[in-house]
């Protein structure tokens, strides 16, 4: 058990009773849409996991679930890892720092906890797709794909086990090899791809791996943000946290606004290459019906991202937006006490 020391004397905030139980309905409240574009989101995975097998001649439903949920997996380390990378920072003022180390040491617990499983989905189902792409004929790819699929394994659990409770920034450096070394694998997941289906061609390379990451990013993040940013500010509750809170989800807006946007161009550009300008291709093929599919999941997630009241340019709590500025005068808070495990 980690506690986190009181904030010293000469530090003043809002008193919690005053300001949390409003933000904490207001902040935690109106995650209805994100789940939303997450769930769309993975099923339009899952549609494009069997569109491409199709084309690799494996669209029977094992193969096909067997791929989307290493895809899945890799995602949902590879958005965390940029998550806990790349958003997390430390507080800007003194008298936010034990809230805010509370407040990191919470996620990266919650993160631990999925990372374990989300490690053995993505190992195993790596595993089979390895032997898969080996049967295929994808040559000497394979090799060097399983050498780095077994780095990551092995560099993950090192950075799971790692503990820094006094120091939880400290864990970033490690996260960031991560996140690198995982792009890297979307590399080689691309390439198998496109050596089946489209003989290995360097453009088509290219922009499946693009879609590769930028899929991996934005679900890894979303997943963060929904599941391990939300309960982990519900466990430590108080106004730094709401504004740590808030600048994470604004760095992670500010991905999205690449992210989303590559995502469907590649995502057409693929489209483009399976059934080009016909429309009765796109009509009356089997191929044709799963980019159609994808097309209507597409176009419900654009509007989920339009309706969504999250793209604020502030907090996550209507009606604030320079919460900096709470900060006055006001009895001091007693940071909570997280479990670092």
């Amino acid at each position: 058990m980690q506690s986190v020391q009181p904030v010293p004397k000469e530090h003043h905030a809002i008193p919690v009773d005053a300001a949390v139980p409003a933000t904490k309905n207001q902040l935690l409240d109106k995650y209805a849409l994100p789940k939303v574009a997450l769930t769309v989101i993975a099923i339009s995975s899952l549609v494009g996991t069997w569109l491409t097998m199709s084309t690799h001649g494996m669209g029977e439903w094992l193969p096909v679930l067997t791929r989307w949920l290493h895809l899945v997996s890799f995602g949902l380390l590879a958005g965390g890892y940029m998550w806990k990378g790349l958003f997390i920072q430390p507080a800007h003022r003194p008298a936010q720092s034990a809230y805010v180390a509370a407040f990191v040491t919470a996620q990266f617990a919650r993160f631990r906890r999925l990372a374990w499983v989300v490690l053995g989905v993505y190992f195993i189902t790596g595993l089979l797709d390895l032997v898969r792409f080996s049967s295929l004929g994808v040559g000497w790819p394979i090799w060097l794909g399983a050498a780095l699929m077994a780095s990551i394994v092995m560099v993950t659990m090192h950075e799971l086990y790692l503990r820094r409770p006094d120091n939880p920034f400290a864990e970033r450096p490690e996260a960031r090899l991560l996140l690198g070394l995982l792009l890297i694998d979307a590399l080689f997941q691309a390439t198998f791809d496109v050596t089946l289906s489209q003989g290995g061609a360097w453009w088509p390379l290219l922009v499946r791996w693009l879609h590769l990451a930028a899929f991996g990013l934005w679900i890894g993040g979303a997943t963060w943000n929904i599941f391990i940013t939300v309960p982990a500010a519900r466990q430590t509750i108080a106004i730094p946290v709401v504004v740590a809170a808030g600048r994470q989800l604004e760095r992670f807006r500010v991905a999205v606004r690449i992210i989303l946007p590559t995502l469907i161009v590649t995502g057409f550009i693929q489209a483009y290459r399976y059934v080009g300008f016909s429309l009765d291709a796109l009509l009356y093929s089997p191929i044709g019906h799963l980019i159609l599919i994808k097309i209507g999941l597409v176009l419900v997630l654009i509007g989920v991202f339009l309706t969504c009241p999250l793209w604020r340019a502030c907090s996550p709590i209507s009606g604030m937006c320079k919460l900096d500025e709470l900060y006055d005068a006001g009895p001091r808070l007693v940071a909570p006490k997280v479990d670092a495990h």
